[in-house]
């Protein structure tokens, strides 16, 4: 105690410089109403349009993925969950990698192993960006006659056009009713006459 009052002038002074340090610091602390934030997690979908053993999914489709995932880099975990219809392969990455740069790789390496799979099955890529959600700010709702369904495609023909259209948004999505599809069967009989494959179909449709 007789340190600090024999020696105000050297204890004022430090204490001055500590408040003047922790003033700068604070204006020069960057802060983010929405903070450039992402989650890194990238999302591999395989589906199949036939009901087949999910063994068969697995084993010719998820399994060589799997393979050529574990080749990228930063990855820290993988899941798989595997249907009849459906296999979902979870990567979950370093935080710090590059999200949009892991999932070029991703896309290019997924399209090597395409190639010596079988061709009914149908590869989808997707990734987690919470700046996707955050950015959400407004909801519409639609209401009239005639039912779920009908409203539903009253918004998907002219709702959501002129919406998208709007400039600023980024992108527009529906919820409620069914929406409308088209349900294609093949004859297996006159496919193989004609060497017409699963992937031709689709190939045409697009």
């Amino acid at each position: 105690m007789d340190f600090i009052l024999k020696r105000r002038i050297l204890i004022s002074m430090l204490f001055i410089g500590l408040s003047l340090l922790g003033y700068v610091s604070y204006k020069k602390l960057a802060v983010e109403l929405i903070p450039n934030t992402q989650f890194p997690t990238l999302i591999v979908q395989v589906g199949t349009p036939l009901e087949v053993d999910p063994s068969y999914i697995e084993n010719q489709a998820i399994v060589p993925i799997e393979g050529a995932i574990g080749t990228l880099e930063g990855v820290e975990k993988i899941e798989s969950n595997v249907s009849s219809q459906y296999g979902t392969i979870y990567i979950y990455l370093n935080h710090k990698i590059n999200l949009k740069y892991a999932h070029l790789k991703l896309q290019e390496k997924i399209d090597i192993v395409k190639n010596s799979l079988p061709e009914e099955f149908i590869i989808n890529i997707m990734k987690i960006d919470t700046r996707l959600m955050t950015n959400q700010f407004m909801s519409l709702q639609v209401r009239g006659e005639g039912g779920v369904d009908r409203i539903r495609n009253i918004a998907d023909k002219e709702i959501v056009p002129d919406l998208e259209n709007i400039d600023g948004i980024a992108g527009v999505q529906v919820f409620g009713g069914k929406e409308n599809s088209i349900e294609i069967r093949l004859n297996e009989k006159a496919c193989k006459s004609l060497v017409i494959t699963m992937a031709d179909t689709l190939q045409s449709i697009d």
